[in-house]
């Protein structure tokens, strides 16, 4: 009988533990960091350029359409954060990078995004590509049922976005987990700044 006890003990104090910090906040790249620029086929139509989205800030995501977890949840985030932005949610482009080239093409990163609302950009990412920015953003991915197998299989991956501001240069950083406030308090401050 004590046994029992003690693991049950055990098992709700494992259940009352928080899975992540109430309030996340974001890490400020000071200075800030020029990124390598990079074209990739867009959900729009076409290639697209990160400089194409200059002038604007660019609230970004490295996932895939099939991911189970973090990247809707996160994706979910940046679309509450466009909402609490109002119409200055229209001066910002979100957008996500996919992982998984082989499944997500243009159209199903567009087909994807629609139910996040307007204003998201989707990018099939390649391998090549994503390993030569890889360190800029601290990118780890791995297909699961290894490099060559991408079929039914997850992707292993980071789980960071980003906040790159009008010029280009990164600006912020944020964990997984981080909520549609902060991401707003940011995007707030680069708005405001004079270009």
């Amino acid at each position: 009988m004590p046994r029992f006890i003690v693991f049950l003990l055990v098992l709700l104090t494992a259940c009352a533990a928080p899975s992540a910090p109430a309030t996340i906040s974001s890490t400020k790249i000071d200075p800030p960091t020029a990124l390598s620029d990079f074209s990739l086929p867009a959900s729009t139509g076409g290639e697209l350029r990160l400089s194409d989205l200059r002038d604007q800030p660019v609230l970004l995501y490295f996932g895939y359409t099939r991911c189970p977890d973090y990247c809707p949840i996160t994706l979910a985030e940046f679309r509450r954060a466009r909402d609490e932005l109002g119409s200055d949610g229209e001066r910002v482009h979100f957008v996500l990078i996919s992982v998984d080239p082989a499944n997500d093409t243009p159209d199903v990163l567009a087909a994807y995004l629609r139910g996040f609302g307007p204003g998201f950009i989707g990018l099939q990412g390649n391998d090549a590509t994503l390993r030569r920015i890889s360190k800029e953003y601290g990118l780890t991915y791995r297909h699961s049922g290894g490099h060559h197998h991408h079929s039914s299989d997850g992707v292993e991956h980071s789980t960071a976005s980003y906040l790159i501001d009008q010029n280009g240069r990164l600006r912020f950083v944020y964990q997984y987990g981080t909520a549609a406030s902060v991401y707003v308090n940011d995007i707030r401050a680069l708005l405001s700044e004079q270009p």
